[in-house]
């Protein structure tokens, strides 16, 4: 077992266990974190997962960028065939909305995605872009799980010279030591908990 592998069946294996309570409730104290901070009033747009049931509730963070009128995308997964550097094909792109409520429908994963919404134009970077992952290190490195979307989003973004600061959010426990990297991981620009606010340098 490779060591990506190893540490995700380690994560994966710990947030099965943790109450459901405990995902809202830190994320609640993220976003507290986060509002507090000056970088919160230099986005006036931000990208954001829709949480599942074994990930930090991004349902705080959500509610208090709609209170604040900013500019506010979710992603939705365009599916596509083969592979991509021995990864599934298909890429993920970003949706506006304007309500906590969607609509949203069940993607391919079993995760909630906007029915409709305009994708981000130029006029909506610079962003800040709350990630997803199932382990961060404090050297930027992240670990996801596996197919490579965010990286390639990422990839396109920096193609495209946008610019945008990402940050990882995740539960306390799942900033680790050492995240195994590699050459097309995206570093992330800080990281988000509930009991933590920090920019990497």
């Amino acid at each position: 077992m490779s060591p990506k592998a190893s540490l995700r069946g380690e994560i994966k294996n710990r947030l099965n266990k943790i109450p459901k309570e405990d995902f809202y409730s830190e994320g609640l104290k993220a976003a507290i974190l986060l509002g507090k901070s000056p970088i919160w009033s230099q986005y006036p747009s931000i990208f954001i997962f829709l949480s599942t049931d074994t990930e930090i509730d991004t349902r705080p963070l959500l509610m208090a960028a709609l209170s604040d009128r900013k500019k506010i995308f979710v992603p939705k997964l365009e599916t596509g065939t083969g592979f991509t550097d021995s990864k599934p094909a298909g890429r993920i792109s970003f949706y506006s909305i304007t309500s906590p409520d969607g609509p949203w429908h069940v993607g391919t994963f079993g995760i909630r995605e906007p029915v409709s919404g305009k994708p981000p134009g130029t006029g909506d970077f610079p962003a800040l872009i709350l990630t997803p992952g199932l382990a961060f290190d404090r050297g930027g490195n992240r670990l996801g799980r596996g197919a490579g979307y965010y990286d390639r989003f990422f990839a396109q973004l920096d193609d495209e010279g946008k610019q945008y600061l990402a940050i990882g959010l995740c539960l306390d426990f799942q900033i680790v030591p050492l995240v195994p990297a590699e050459k097309n991981d995206k570093k992330m620009n800080g990281i988000l908990t509930g009991k933590e606010f920090a920019i990497l340098k």
